[in-house]
């Protein structure tokens, strides 16, 4: 019996030798968390300048342990940003969540909870983190490059403004809504516009509102001419959030957070797409920021495990609300990614060396950014001002004019955007011809008979095409029928034909682009009687096109000649309307 019980005290003691726990290790420099990569014993799950999260197999008394059994019961934890003096309103209001760790700054919880006003929450999965390194060394900026200044002076405050204004009207980006999903489609089909290779990646979220699928990231990609599986990347999230629209039925229309962000993004794709650069550039609109990163994790977790080499990541979120008469930028990053942070500094002291740009470190929020760096990229974050950001993000007030108030300076973080991007990727040659096909091409024929008068109608290309629209071509069953500068075109069919059309947009550098294709066949619905056996109580004549030339409405008696010698040569249709509710369509030739 005494050998039974020392045995099973050694399992004991085993078990909890071996238990693995969530730690939180405190790190002064960059040196000591490199070395704590290296322990065999720690698998990291995030980290900054002054902690690392991890998973630890022996505790020691360095470790800070949070979670005796790590992940087991939960799928993440999650980082708040949240400071002190708020902090007991805060946690008092929180639901079904255990504080692990609290200082002046954060709090960390156990499982997904509700994010605080200020910007900012992380959700730490159990997944392996990455040291952040430089795969090349970032190239130092002496003089402009007349090409890349070129791109930056194309930057429209206008068409900044109105991708703002368009995402601000939706009113709800929240997460997982439609509204959400709709904007996620329409910034796909914006990047595909511009001929960018395009996709929707889909992700999985579990928020303290629900789990399921967010609104999907929208990554394009514009290829390199000489090395198109290097990469620089920029990105934004396009989802919004205000605890109004959460319960109350407000709305969270998220002008500045982050319309802004995403306006930029668009902004550099419309213009560097007319380039042709040596590395291949990455433009990307991530859901569900607001709720701890999830967008950007499910996409930077996967270009880690694909072992994607990533040169850079630009963030863009909050860039127009202007605090004071100076257009400046406040720089976020930790130590560990100082050299692409050196970088960001360098182009704009070439650039625009009146333009005040500062590294700070923030407590109050965090953005995409902290994913990449977190699996092994390098990546900052300009933001409009870390001590007076907008004080109407997450409210209902996010809106163009209170929150969004200098379009000047999203033009300026958009250039300063284009020249990192360009800078890096190394423009070269002739500016690619590329251009844009019409929009919603649609076929309506209004007329049943022996022949089927039809119109077609489009609107004129987005744009991004690298030269001006000159005219449209129209093609049926692949053979060009008509030349035109309009936006309709008529034609007619035989009963029972099939016809295919599509236009065709030329532009004046030579480029074309074709449209979908609409295919339309006619049919009869004739009713089967014999007008002249019925009585006659109005007729309508109409030409092929289907417009309406006159009618008679006061007949009194059958319909014996209908005068017809001041209409043009043509085929024409009569339509009888009999007293007995029938109506008989008959055809005509005037010579």
């Amino acid at each position: 019996m005494k050998k039974t019980l020392t045995l099973l005290a050694l399992l004991l003691i085993a078990a909890i030798g071996f238990a693995q726990s969530f730690v939180m290790i405190n790190t002064d420099n960059q040196q000591e968390t490199e070395n704590l990569f290296n322990n065999k014993n720690l698998k990291i799950h995030y980290f900054n300048d002054n902690f690392v999260l991890a998973t630890a197999t022996i505790v020691d008394g360095s470790m800070n342990v949070l979670d005796s059994q790590a992940f087991g019961g939960t799928d993440a934890y999650y980082i708040v940003y949240c400071g002190k003096k708020n902090q007991e309103n805060y946690i008092s209001a929180t639901k079904n969540a255990k504080v692990l760790f609290k200082d002046d700054n954060i709090l960390i919880f156990d499982k997904a909870v509700e994010p605080y006003k200020n910007d900012g929450m992380i959700a730490v999965f159990n997944k392996e983190a990455k040291m952040a390194v430089a795969h090349r060394d970032f190239p130092v900026i002496t003089e402009e490059n007349a090409l890349i200044r070129e791109m930056m002076n194309q930057v429209s405050m206008d068409s900044l403004e109105a991708t703002v204004q368009h995402l601000q009207d939706y009113q709800n980006r929240m997460w997982d809504s439609q509204n959400a999903f709709d904007a996620s489609d329409w910034i796909a089909g914006r990047m595909a516009a511009l001929g960018l290779e395009v996709e929707q990646q889909p992700f999985y979220a579990s928020t303290w509102t629900g789990s399921g699928q967010a609104a999907p990231n929208v990554i394009g990609i514009q290829r390199g001419t000489l090395y198109p599986d290097v990469y620089v990347v920029c990105g934004s999230h396009f989802d919004s959030f205000s605890f109004e629209a959460m319960y109350g039925g407000g709305t969270c229309p998220g002008a500045d957070d982050n319309a802004t962000g995403v306006a930029s993004v668009l902004e550099s794709a419309r213009i560097m797409t007319q380039y042709e650069f040596e590395y291949s550039i990455v433009y990307c609109a991530f859901g569900c920021e607001e709720m701890g990163l999830y967008g950007s994790e499910a996409y930077a977790s996967r270009c880690q495990q694909e072992g994607m080499e990533i040169l850079g990541y630009f963030n863009n979120d909050m860039n127009g609300y202007l605090y004071g008469d100076v257009i400046h930028i406040d720089c976020i990053y930790p130590n560990s990614v100082a050299p692409i942070g050196d970088y960001y500094m360098n182009v704009g002291s070439v650039y625009f060396p009146e333009l005040p740009i500062r590294h700070v470190n923030f407590s109050e929020g965090d953005s995409d950014h902290t994913s990449f760096n977190n699996h092994g990229y390098m990546g900052i974050y300009p933001f409009e001002d870390y001590q007076h950001y907008s004080p109407n993000i997450h409210t209902p007030n996010d809106l163009i004019g209170p929150s969004v108030t200098s379009f000047e300076m999203s033009q300026q973080y958009c250039r300063m955007n284009i020249g990192c991007l360009a800078e890096l990727a190394n423009p070269g040659g002739e500016p690619q011809i590329h251009c844009n096909p019409v929009q919603n091409l649609e076929l309506t024929y209004p007329l049943n008979d022996d022949y089927a008068s039809l119109k077609i109608t489009w609107e004129e290309p987005a744009s991004g095409s690298s030269s001006e629209l000159n005219h449209y071509s129209i093609y049926r069953d692949n053979v060009k029928v008509d030349e035109l500068t309009d936006n309709e075109y008529f034609d007619t069919i035989s009963q029972g034909v099939t016809a295919e059309y599509y236009v065709v947009a030329n532009y004046q550098d030579g480029c074309e682009s074709a449209s979908e294709t609409v295919t339309v066949q006619s049919t009869l619905d004739i009713p089967e009687i014999d007008a002249l056996n019925e009585e006659i109580v109005r007729y309508e004549v109409y030409d092929m096109m289907g417009r309406l030339i006159f009618s008679e409405k006061t007949i009194s008696k059958n319909v014996e000649e209908i005068l017809v010698n001041d209409l043009e040569s043509g085929i024409y249709m009569i339509r009888f309307f009999t007293k007995n509710g029938n109506v008989v369509n008959k055809k005509f030739l005037k010579r």
